[in-house]
């Protein structure tokens, strides 16, 4: 058990990385809640391409049946979707567990973002947040050749330093290279120099209760990170097959483990992408920037990958 989080009155848990990832809150969620502290779960409202074929995460005024809050966030429901039909995962979530899940405007600065944020903690009383990122790609030093995802992970990391000053946060892990994106070589590189900053908190395992929670979520949720932290606690053990085919990742027991990092150690001594977005002013500023910089993003990849349907349909 992780005693140094008992201190806490009442926490949001936020999945990074947009898609399913809100899934890899489920054994924090269960951990905190034992040492009787209340949870918030949140998520980005931008799907995989494959599910979701508009580039990019949804822009507010594309989400209905939704509570306002701010300019970065919102309340959604087990019926909250895009105007064209589109059930995000946080929604799904909402029904399973039968609780309303917060929605993250990633289209905002790092800095509108975490503005925003510290007002709502303070509102709603929350002394802590942890960013949960599935796979471990937030990890990422940036000269990673098979690293394709950082931007949603970048912005929310530089929001989250910048909450800091107000509200304790961390950074979870769970499928410790479950996303297929970085060499077990490279995260335990990372994770080596994260431990030499003092910047490990600890690990936590998935158990029978998240199990069971994370099953029924997987079920109506599709994912391929999310679900195999659940294979490998049921022994399933190595290589197998994601992202319909194109990537082999090794399944192995660390696959189940919940990694906590404390946000300042992975910002500042890890992530160059989050560093060099901090003060961006939109989403399209932070994809520029990375892009200028070596980085491939996933909204490039899915812009690109509309355009190609478009000419084809043409």
């Amino acid at each position: 058990m992780l005693k140094s989080f008992s201190k806490y009155k009442k926490a949001l848990l936020i999945g990074i990385g947009g898609g399913a990832d809100i899934i890899g809150t489920i054994p924090t969620k269960l951990h905190l809640e034992s040492f009787g502290i209340k949870c918030i779960l949140g998520g980005l409202p931008w799907e995989r391409y494959s599910i979701d074929p508009f580039p990019g995460p949804r822009p507010f005024d594309q989400i209905v049946n939704v509570t306002n809050i701010n300019d970065s966030f919102c309340w959604a429901n087990e019926k909250t979707q895009t105007e064209d039909g589109l059930l995000f995962s946080e929604s799904k979530v909402s029904k399973v567990l039968k609780e309303k899940i917060l929605l993250v405007n990633i289209f905002n600065s790092s800095s509108k973002i975490a503005k925003d944020l510290k007002e709502f903690c303070k509102k709603n009383k929350i002394d802590l947040i942890v960013g949960v990122d599935v796979g471990g790609d937030v990890m990422a030093k940036g000269d990673e050749p098979g690293l394709s995802s950082p931007l949603a992970d970048s912005i929310m990391l530089s929001a989250l330093k910048k909450v800091e000053t107000s509200v304790d946060t961390k950074i979870a892990v769970l499928g410790y290279g479950s996303d297929g994106e970085l060499e077990p070589s490279e995260l335990n590189n990372s994770l080596s120099i994260i431990s030499k900053k003092k910047g490990l908190i600890g690990m936590l395992g998935i158990n029978v209760d998240s199990q069971r929670i994370m099953k029924k979520l997987i079920a109506k949720i599709e994912t391929d990170a999310s679900r195999i932290p659940t294979l490998a606690f049921s022994g399933t053990y190595g290589l197998s097959k994601i992202r319909r085919g194109r990537i082999e990742i090794d399944i192995h027991p660390f696959s189940q483990i919940t990694v906590y990092i404390k946000t300042n150690v992975i910002f500042k001594d890890i992530s160059l992408s989050a560093k060099l977005i901090h003060n961006s002013s939109n989403i399209w500023e932070s994809n520029n920037i990375l892009l200028k910089n070596g980085f491939k993003t996933e909204l490039d990849f899915e812009i690109k990958k509309h355009l190609t349907s478009l000419e084809d349909i043409r």
